[in-house]
């Protein structure tokens, strides 16, 4: 969780909740939220101040649940509020901006910014080390990523 933020777009970042203050949204430009956790895990001020700018995915961080459930909501959200004229910076988390938001972002980048998965995933890494660790979301993403190049 202390690990910095990663940019996976120049308008896109993503790392833990509790790191959403008032001066981060400052410091990053950051105008709309996209919550891959529960609502619990999103500072409310947020959410209470910003609620057209503000999406919770409500994902379950668990060895036993396909992450790629979520994608469709996350790529839908992504992409409504990179249109958004208001829009200047996108921060996407999760509880501790690990796994959740980790592979969603991970899975857009190849899917939409059409990033190679190693190099996605060496991208994340080297900007937030304690990323990508759930092995099961991890499999689940090079297994579609396999997929849909075959």
């Amino acid at each position: 969780m202390r690990d910095p933020p990663a940019y996976i777009h120049p308008r896109i970042l993503f790392g833990s909740g509790m790191s959403l203050t008032t001066d981060f949204v400052e410091k990053h430009s950051i105008t709309h939220v996209v919550n891959c956790a529960f609502d619990q895990d999103c500072p409310r001020w947020f959410s209470a101040n910003y609620p057209k700018n503000y999406r919770c995915l409500n994902a379950v961080d668990s060895l036993d649940v396909n992450i790629l459930d979520w994608y469709n909501s996350f790529e839908t959200t992504i992409t409504a509020f990179l249109r958004d004229e208001d829009c200047k910076n996108i921060y996407v988390h999760c509880q501790c901006g690990i796994n959740r938001s980790g592979f969603l972002c991970l899975n857009f980048m190849v899917k939409r910014l059409n990033v190679e998965l190693n190099d996605a995933i060496n991208c994340i890494l080297k900007q937030r080390p304690c990323a990508l660790t759930n092995s099961s979301f991890r499999n689940q993403i090079i297994r579609n990523s396999f997929h849909e190049q075959v």
